[in-house]
Order: C-alpha cells, then structure tokens, then sequence
C-alpha cells in the first residue's frame, strides 16, 4: 500500500512527472503540425526536450515564442484552424510549464489541484478563441457571407453558455 492510499481524505493521486509529459505531448504536437517548415519543427521538439529536462532554465517560454511568432512566417490565409490551435496550445503550454516549475517530477499530485487553472484557461480561451475568430474573418472575407457570420456566432454563445455552466463554482 502506498503511502498516498494510507491518508485520510486523499484521493487518487497522479505522479508529478505526468505534468512533463503532457507538456512534452502537447509541445511536440504543436511543433509537428504549427511550426512552419524547414527546421521549425525540429527546433520546437529540441527545445520542448530541454523544457522537460530541466524546466527550471524556462526554455519553455522561449519554446512558446518561437512557435507563437511561426505564425508570422506563412502567408495570410484568413480563418485557419492552425492559428487557433496554436493559441490555444501556446496558453496550455504555458500553464503545464508554469505548473512544472511548481511540482517536482517526483511528489505525487492531486489532480482536483489543477481544476481552478483549467476553469481559468477555458474562460479565457473562449473570449480569445472568439476574438481571434472575428480578426481572422474581417482579415478575409467568408465564403458563407452573413449565415456563415451568424452561424458561427451562435456556435460561440453555445460554447460561452456551456463554458458558464461547466465551470460554475459549486454551492456550498
């Protein structure tokens, strides 16, 4: 028996290191399939490698600028669901290796810990993801014309609604 299982009033826990590799998961995604091509790619996996390593010489950071200003690299293509899974992949990565610097690979985790961070990056993914969705329409004209604008405003408010009634604070 573990000592975790040995406490009162502790539930599951989570190994430390998992926060590694989500961030390395969530790293090499993004640097496979955002980073523009030619060494991109292979730059944002060595610099997520080094992240995992060692996150206190916070190369994470330098890893999220790198792919964040891959987006100035290609031409404008309007509306791209690359450019919005990169914004919100750049704020995950953020998050994880924020998360990384506090948590030692070894301690043991409570993952119910990181709910207020999540309910933080959905409240603030879903204003940005809509914003960016308004700049990246107005940037060029949508092939829909006006059902397309409202169609995907009424997807947005969804989102929001649901994004309010999945992180309410429970009562007490």
């Amino acid at each position: 028996m573990s000592r975790a299982d040995e406490l009162p009033g502790l539930p599951w826990t989570v190994p430390g290191w998992a926060l590694h590799v989500a961030f390395a998961v969530v790293a090499v995604v993004l640097a496979l399939t955002s980073a523009p091509n030619g060494p991109w790619p292979l730059l944002c996996v060595a610099l997520a490698g080094v992240s995992v390593a060692v996150p206190r010489w916070r190369t994470a950071w330098v890893l999220i600028a790198v792919l964040a200003f891959s987006v100035l690299l290609e031409p404008a293509a309007g509306l791209s669901v690359r450019v919005l899974a990169l914004v919100a992949g750049t704020h995950a990565l953020h998050i994880l290796a924020a998360w990384m610097l506090a948590v030692p690979a070894r301690a043991r985790l409570e993952p119910a810990v990181l709910l207020p961070g999540l309910r933080r990056f959905v409240l603030i993914q879903v204003p940005v993801q809509a914003v960016a969705v308004a700049v990246l329409a107005l940037r060029q004209p949508i092939a829909g014309g006006w059902p397309a604008v409202a169609s995907g405003a009424a997807v947005l408010a969804l989102g929001a609604l649901l994004g309010v009634l999945l992180l309410r604070r429970p009562q007490r």
